[in-house]
């Protein structure tokens, strides 16, 4: 029986590693029923909401468990032979040294300027190595290796690595400068993630109770903020918020209809990390229209992904909202933070729909709004054209993994 770790990916809170998550369950269990999978959640308590898989078990993985307990008894596990029967009476140790694989889904890892993320990043891939279980990167951004710490830390552990999925080019290029021989190209691994006809009932069923319905009278927008994105634009003297309730303003001024949505919630938490609904909260405030709804609740991945196939144009700051529109073929518009939002949007030949964060400019805003507004159906044409490559380039990684486990 193929056993799967999987680590770095939650079904609540950050819908793009729920999406990451559910993708990997989807096409594993595809190739091979019987796989089994432990997961090494953050969030195991909310993820039980969210788990719809018999065949997942949910390992918890807190950041102080995971720094203090889970990689101390793996290291012993390399260093004390003896010890290893002991030390597999301890589930998490027993789920990693059973697996096949230790799938690492951290949507971007050893980048320049996240240092403090950079302990995490190591926290999740040394447990597999001191266990000798094969750790293979899910497609993710990684890169520019500038700094001293990290390009370190990088050459230090990722040839220990079995295989990195790069998520795009410039990845590819960041990685092979380092002189890894373990790089394979394979994009995001949530364009391969399947709406259920559940999930696709149960979203219809929160666009109705919220008083929301996509008409032919109208085109609708759903705007997906990100608090990551507020906090950086803030720190430089930006006002997120009135950016994106000016903007809201303004598609409703042109007769769209506005769905403001959180693409990362976690729903009664009062923690902002992976969590929009309060910047989504901020931003509603002073909107009165009945052409605007704002959904306040944590909607699963699947849920969100169906009704941002329902819209005409979705306008997001979340990486994985534009994954999601992508994969519906609705047109994105994207403020992005890093090369990760254009290397993707490059495979579809649509760089110029994504927007860069330091500089929060109406008029810029306006201006590629009436753009993809106008190139809607050739935008939609062109996504259409591009995705079976794009999924094509996902699926390598899913053959990586089935011929590794």
């Amino acid at each position: 029986m193929r056993k799967i770790a999987i680590i770095g990916s939650t079904f609540s809170g950050n819908k793009g590693a729920a999406s990451m998550l559910e993708a990997s369950i989807q096409t594993i269990t595809a190739k091979d029923p019987k796989t089994t999978f432990s997961v090494f959640t953050v969030y195991p308590e909310d993820d039980r909401r969210f788990n719809n898989y018999k065949k997942v078990e949910l390992l918890s993985a807190k950041p102080l468990f995971l720094g203090l307990v889970l990689n101390p008894l793996a290291l012993l596990y390399k260093i004390l032979p003896p010890l290893r029967p002991l030390l597999r009476r301890q589930k998490h140790i027993r789920a990693l040294a059973e697996a096949d694989v230790l799938l690492d889904e951290g949507g971007i890892t050893f980048v320049d300027g996240r240092a403090k993320f950079l302990i995490y990043n190591v926290a999740t891939i040394l447990p597999g190595i001191f266990t000798n279980t094969r750790v293979i990167k899910c497609s993710q951004a990684m890169g520019p290796f500038n700094t001293w710490i990290n390009k370190f830390t990088a050459k230090l552990l990722l040839p220990h690595v079995d295989t990195i999925c790069a998520r795009g080019a410039q990845t590819y290029k960041h990685l092979k400068e380092l002189g890894l021989k373990n790089v394979i190209e394979s994009t995001d691994y949530a364009f391969l993630m399947e709406t259920s006809k559940e999930e696709a009932k149960h979203a219809e069923q929160i666009i109705k109770q919220n008083g929301f319905n996509f008409d032919l009278k109208h085109k609708t927008a759903v705007v997906m903020p990100s608090e990551v994105i507020r906090k950086k634009t803030e720190k430089s003297g930006e006002d997120y918020i009135g950016y994106n309730r000016d903007f809201i303003k303004y598609l409703l001024e042109r007769d769209y209809k506005v769905l403001l949505m959180a693409y990362s919630a976690r729903k009664g938490r009062d923690s902002r990390h992976n969590n929009d609904l309060p910047v989504c909260r901020d931003i509603s405030k002073g909107i009165d229209n009945k052409n605007f709804t704002f959904i306040d609740d944590e909607l699963s991945a699947q849920q969100l992904r169906h009704i941002i196939g329902k819209a005409d144009i979705a306008v997001t700051s979340r990486f994985h909202a534009m994954i999601a529109a992508l994969s519906m073929r609705t047109p994105p518009l994207v403020l992005g933070w890093s090369h990760k939002y254009a290397e993707i949007m490059d495979m579809f030949g649509l760089k110029e729909s994504a927007l860069d964060s330091k500089n929060l400019d109406q008029k810029a805003l306006h201006a590629a709004f009436e753009n993809v507004s106008k190139d809607q159906q050739k935008i939609s044409t062109a996504i259409k054209k591009h995705l079976p490559a794009v999924k094509k380039s996902a699926s390598r990684q899913v053959e990586t993994i089935v011929s590794k486990s």
